[in-house]
C-alpha cells in the first residue's frame, strides 16, 4: 500500500530529484556536446556515402540515356536513308511499268493479236517485245522479272523461263496493284485500250528482286548487333525470321504497333519505341510503310547497345562497393565503440526518467573503453538518487499520515453533540434512535480508521452515512449519483465529506429554503474519474472564486480560514498532481459546484 501511495506523488519527488541532479549537469552537458560532435561526423559520413551513390546513379542514367540517344540518331538516319532508297525504287518500278505500257512494241504486239495475223508476224512481234523487256530489266536494278499476261487467251511473255511463272500469282493481278505471293513482291498494271472494251487487255507484272530487298533490309540495320525486318502490309515477313524476330513481330501485332500510326504520319517520319519480349528488351525504329506496302523495321537489343556503359558501370560499381565496404567497417566500429554505448546509456536514462530507479548497467554491458567510467558514474548516480528518493518518500509518507490525522482531528465536536442531542430528543422513537446510531457508527468507523487508501465504494458509504445524519437533524435532501462499476476504484480517503460539510455550513444554513445536496461521481471517455458536489445555496461570484483559489494554492494555510477545503486541495495536488486540484463553478440551482478529477491507480 505504501508503495502505491508513494508512486502516485510525482510533484514532490520530481522537485527533490532535480536538486539531486543539479551537480552532475555540467559534466553531462560536456559529454553531450562531445557526443553531438561524434554524431555530426557520423551524419557527414552517411551524407558522403549517399552523395556518392546518388552521383553514381545519376552518371549511369545520364550515360545510358546519352548512348541510347546517340545510337537512336544513327539508327534513324540510317532508316531515313534506306526508306528513301526503297521508296525511290518503288517509284522507279511504277514509272518503268508506265513506260512499257505506252511503248510502240507493246502497241504493235497488241494490234497483231487483235487483227487476223499469221504466225510469223506474231512470233516476230513477241520476240521484239521480249527483247525490249529484257533490255529494260538489264537497265534497272532491283527488277527480277517482267511478265506480260493476257488473261482471256492465257498468253504469257516473260523475261525468264515461262515454266517458272507462277500462274496463281498471275490471277492476283489487278490494275496498279502491289501484292505479295510466296515471299515475292509483284507490281501489276493493266494495258487499257480505248477502241474496244471487250478486247483481251494484257497485264504487265514486274517482280522485285529478292537480293535487292535483302540488301535494303541489311542496309537499314546500320548499328552493330542490330537487325532488320522487312514486312508487307499484312505483317508477313519477306525473309526468314529467328525466334526473337518472331516474338518481335508477334508483339508488334498484339500491340497494334505503329504500322497504322506511321501511315498517318509523313512519308519520311520515323518512329522509335521500346518493347520487351522473352529474349530481353529491344529498341525498335520504324518508318512509314512504302507506297507498295513494304515496311522496314530495325531492332537493337538494349543489352548489346548498353554493353560499353555496363562495363564502365561494373568498374565504377566495384570501386563504390569497396568504398562502401570501408565505410561499413567504419560504421561497425563506430556502432560497437560509441553508438551502442550511447544507446545503452540513453536506455538506462529513459528508465530512470520513467521512475525506474533500479536501473543499473551490469558488468556484462561494461565496455573496455572510456565509457566504462561514464557507466560507473551512472550507477553511482542512480544509487544516490534511489537513496534520496527513499528518504523523500519516507517523509512524504509521514506527511500524508499527518495530514490524514489532522483531517480526522478536525471533526467538529458539535457534530457529535448535536447528533447525541437528536437521539435524546427522539428517545421515544426507537427506530429513529437506531438509524442515527447506525449512521454515526458507520461515520466514525470510517473517519477514524488509519488507512492511506480507500475505494470509491467506501467513500460513498461514508458520504451517505454523513448525509443521512444531517438529513435526520436538518431539512436536507441529498442525491448520490454513482455507478457501482466505480466502487472498486482506489483513491485517498476523506475527500468528499469536507466538501459536503462546507456545502451544509456555508450554503444550506446561510440561505433560506436551501436544502439540496447533489453528489455525482462519473467517468467519461477519458480514464479520469470526476467528482462533483453541488448545492442550492447563494453560490459565489467570479471574484470570490478567484480569491478562494488563491488561498487554496498557498502552501501555508490562513488561520482565518477553515481547514477542510484547504486540506483536501493540498492532498489532491500532492498526490495526483496540480491538475487534480479543486475547481469551482455554478450548480444547476445557481449555488456552488465543487469538483475535482483524478487518474485512478487501479481497482480492487
Amino acid at each position: 500500500m505504501h508503495e502505491t501511495g508513494i508512486a502516485g506523488n510525482p510533484p514532490a519527488v520530481s522537485c527533490d530529484l532535480s536538486i539531486c541532479l543539479q551537480q552532475p549537469a555540467p559534466v553531462l552537458q560536456e559529454k553531450g556536446e562531445a557526443m553531438e560532435k561524434i554524431k555530426s561526423i557520423f551524419v557527414i559520413f552517411i551524407i558522403f556515402l549517399f552523395t556518392t551513390m546518388a552521383s553514381f546513379a545519376i552518371l549511369f542514367r545520364y550515360s545510358t540515356t546519352a548512348l541510347k540517344d546517340s545510337l537512336m540518331r544513327v539508327a534513324r538516319m540510317q532508316m531515313v536513308y534506306t526508306s528513301a532508297q526503297l521508296n525511290q525504287k518503288v517509284r522507279e518500278i511504277e514509272i518503268e511499268a508506265e513506260g512499257i505500257l505506252h511503248s510502240e512494241d507493246l502497241k504493235a504486239l497488241h494490234l497483231t493479236l487483235m487483227e487476223a495475223y499469221d504466225a510469223w508476224q506474231y512470233v516476230t512481234d513477241a520476240n521484239r517485245m521480249k527483247d525490249y523487256l529484257k533490255s529494260r530489266q538489264k537497265s534497272n536494278v532491283g527488277m527480277a522479272e517482267f511478265i506480260l499476261y493476257w488473261p482471256a487467251s492465257g498468253r504469257i511473255i516473260s523475261t525468264l523461263n515461262i515454266e517458272g511463272v507462277e500462274e496463281q500469282a498471275l490471277e492476283l493481278a489487278e490494275d496498279n496493284l502491289w501484292f505479295l505471293y510466296r515471299g515475292e513482291v509483284y507490281y501489276s498494271r493493266k494495258y487499257v485500250t480505248d477502241w474496244d472494251k471487250n478486247d483481251d487487255e494484257p497485264f504487265l507484272l514486274i517482280r522485285m528482286e529478292r537480293d535487292y530487298l535483302y540488301k535494303i533490309k541489311n542496309m537499314a540495320s546500320g548499328v552493330q548487333n542490330g537487325g532488320a525486318l522487312l514486312t508487307f502490309s499484312d505483317g508477313e515477313s519477306l525473309f526468314y525470321v529467328n525466334e526473337a524476330e518472331q516474338a518481335l513481330l508477334k508483339t508488334m501485332e498484339g500491340q497494334a504497333l505503329p504500322q497504322e500510326k506511321a501511315a498517318q504520319k509523313k512519308q519520311t517520319e520515323e518512329m522509335a519505341y521500346e518493347v520487351s519480349i522473352a529474349q530481353g528488351k529491344y529498341q525498335l525504329v520504324t518508318a512509314a510503310p512504302a507506297p507498295n506496302g513494304l515496311h522496314l523495321i530495325t531492332y537493337y537489343p538494349l543489352k548489346e547497345m548498353l554493353k560499353p556503359v555496363n562495363t564502365v558501370t561494373w568498374v565504377t560499381g566495384a570501386l563504390l562497393l569497396l568504398l562502401m565496404g570501408i565505410g561499413l567497417a567504419f560504421l561497425i566500429l563506430y556502432y560497437r565503440n560509441i553508438l551502442l554505448q550511447i544507446r545503452i546509456l540513453t536506455g538506462k536514462l529513459m528508465q530512470v526518467e520513467k521512475g525506474d530507479f533500479d536501473a543499473k548497467i551490469s558488468a556484462v554491458e561494461m565496455p573496455q573503453n572510456e565509457f566504462s567510467y561514464v557507466f560507473a558514474q551512472f550507477n553511482r548516480m542512480v544509487m544516490r538518487i534511489r537513496q534520496l528518493i527513499a528518504s523523500i518518500l519516507k517523509e512524504q509518507q509521514l506527511r500524508d499520515q499527518a495530514e490524514l490525522r489532522q483531517l480526522q482531528l478536525q471533526i467538529n465536536p458539535h457534530f457529535l453533540s448535536n447528533s447525541l442531542s437528536y437521539i435524546v430528543t427522539v428517545a421515544d422513537k426507537p427506530e429513529a434512535v437506531t438509524q442515527m446510531a447506525v449512521h454515526l457508527a458507520n461515520y466514525y468507523r470510517y473517519c477514524t480508521q488509519n488507512k492511506s487508501m480507500a475505494t470509491v465504494g467506501e467513500e460513498v458509504s461514508y458520504t451517505r452515512a454523513y448525509l443521512s445524519v444531517m438529513a435526520m437533524r436538518r431539512d436536507v435532501e441529498y442525491t448520490i449519483d454513482v455507478s457501482e462499476a466505480l466502487y472498486g476504484v482506489r483513491l485517498i480517503p476523506l475527500l468528499l465529506q469536507p466538501l459536503i460539510e462546507n456545502a451544509v455550513n456555508h450554503a444550506i444554513e446561510e440561505r433560506e429554503n436551501a436544502k439540496h445536496i447533489y453528489v455525482k461521481i462519473y467517468r467519461l471517455q477519458s480514464p479520469e474519474i470526476h467528482f462533483e458536489v453541488s448545492d442550492d445555496g447563494n453560490g459565489m461570484t467570479e471574484e470570490q472564486i478567484g480569491d478562494l483559489m488563491s488561498r487554496l494554492a498557498d502552501k501555508q494555510r490562513d488561520e482565518e480560514w477553515g481547514v477542510g477545503l484547504w486540506n483536501v486541495n493540498q492532498r489532491l495536488v500532492n498526490y495526483y498532481g496540480a491538475s487534480a486540484g479543486l475547481r469551482f463553478g455554478k450548480s444547476v440551482w445557481g449555488g456552488l459546484l465543487v469538483s475535482f478529477a483524478i487518474l485512478p491507480e487501479g481497482e480492487v
